[in-house]
């Protein structure tokens, strides 16, 4: 276990100009909205050692629009500690207040501030302006567009020019702790091949990841082996980097929290109860953080842990009513249930269906409909047929905002 504190290490740069390349590319690719290959490039040449305040902008222009916002907040800290004062660095913290702000007049108040203290940025002051005219800001702050805030450069030619040195390399991991792959040379052709096989496997594991939650749920699991906690005791919100509590009012959110004490008492009470095997009662808390009013870096941390809940494979299955999940769909994400009710429809897919449940109310009568997944084909089941699931709730897509279950089990009722 680590206090937290990132830790880095150095060596020498050998190869600038390929760094260079590499760098370049990943500069066209965010251009080209490319942004996981971005990523990869740019991940690539810090793991070669060039550890430059600008790597880590190009990073964290990839990791917003990849929604990787752990990662945002680590790169941005490093990007402090390398100087404070970079102009990119401070616009891209003042577009990130501008996207969470309460009101015009917060975002308002940021961007004169800094106009201030930075007369000579254009930036700065266009941004001012940008904001001060906004009529709807809330449609203004909802399309507000990354490139219209943050000044981000052409890679510097002076980059390819740089001579052996000392950086710092690597972005450290949710642990704090810097990946090492050495000072290895890396061909042009090598790094394509260590790329493309990276971006297969990251297709691959995305498909295999959605079906397996949302098609597979019910296959052949490994029940009663206990989960590896090490990675829930690994988040934390202690070390974060902003405000943990947006100024919202409490009708524009369905959670709302008055003080960052309540947000990380909610927070290890359901790390605690997911450690002792409550997964419903942590989920249902962690669904609330997620749906308040706490800021992008503590939703990305919850988002993890209702993912990893529902993920585990031995749940208890609680047989909520139906009703009480439609009042307040939001806490249910990652839910385990057990209902019972009769088949509407079928629809095959390959190697699965997906059943229309028609889910019965305790004491007789229907009381609401859900889409069911699962490979399971019990001897007689059809349309008509009363059947008993358990499943874990894993969304509520659409307009309609059905409960869509991945079933675990299911079995006919006489």
């Amino acid at each position: 276990m680590t206090d937290g504190t990132p830790s880095f290490y150095n060596h020498s740069v050998n190869y600038p100009q390929e760094n260079y390349r590499l760098i370049r590319d990943a500069y066209r690719s965010l251009g080209r909205k490319k942004f996981q290959e971005a990523i990869l490039l740019l991940e690539n040449a810090l793991s070669s050692g060039a550890g430059d305040i600008y790597v880590l902008l190009l990073l964290s222009v990839g990791y917003l629009h990849a929604d990787q916002f752990g990662k945002l907040a680590r790169c941005i800290t490093k990007m402090k500690e390398k100087d404070r004062s970079y102009l990119p660095l401070i616009q891209l913290e003042a577009f990130l207040k501008l996207k969470s702000a309460a009101s015009r007049d917060e975002a308002l108040g940021v961007y004169i501030d800094l106009a201030a203290r930075y007369p000579a940025d254009p930036h700065l002051h266009r941004a001012r302006g940008l904001v001060g005219d906004a009529d709807d800001f809330s449609t203004f702050q909802k399309a507000a567009r990354l490139q219209d805030f943050v000044s981000v450069p052409r890679p510097p030619q002076g980059m390819k020019k740089a001579g052996r040195k000392k950086v710092d390399a690597g972005i450290p991991d949710r642990r704090g702790v810097a990946s090492r792959h050495g000072s290895i040379r890396r061909r042009p052709l090598f790094t394509v091949m260590i790329i493309s096989a990276a971006l297969a496997l990251g297709v691959a594991g995305a498909w295999f990841l959605a079906r397996g939650v949302f098609l597979d749920g019910a296959q052949a699991r490994r029940h009663g082996t206990r989960p590896d906690f090490g990675s829930v005791d690994l988040v934390s919100l202690s070390g974060t980097e902003y405000d943990l509590v947006k100024n919202v009012p409490a009708g524009r959110v369905a959670v709302h929290y008055r003080s960052v004490r309540d947000v990380t008492s909610d927070f290890d009470r359901a790390r605690r109860l997911i450690k002792s095997g409550k997964y419903n009662e942590a989920v249902f808390i962690l669904n609330g953080l997620y749906n308040s009013n706490v800021n992008f870096v503590v939703k990305e941390k919850v988002d993890f842990l209702i993912k990893f809940v529902t993920d585990i494979d031995d749940r208890d299955f609680d047989p909520v009513p139906y009703s009480k999940v439609a009042e307040s769909k939001f806490r249910y994400r990652g839910y385990a249930v057990r209902w019972q009710g009769t088949i509407g429809r079928i629809r095959e897919r390959t190697n699965s269906r997906i059943i229309l449940l028609k889910v019965e109310a305790p004491g007789g009568g229907e009381s609401g409909e859900a889409d069911v997944f699962t490979d399971r084909n019990p001897v007689g089941m059809d349309k008509n047929s009363r059947v008993v699931i358990e499943g874990v709730i894993v969304d509520f897509p659409g307009k309609e905002q059905r409960v869509y279950v991945a079933a675990r089990s299911m079995r006919l009722l006489k």
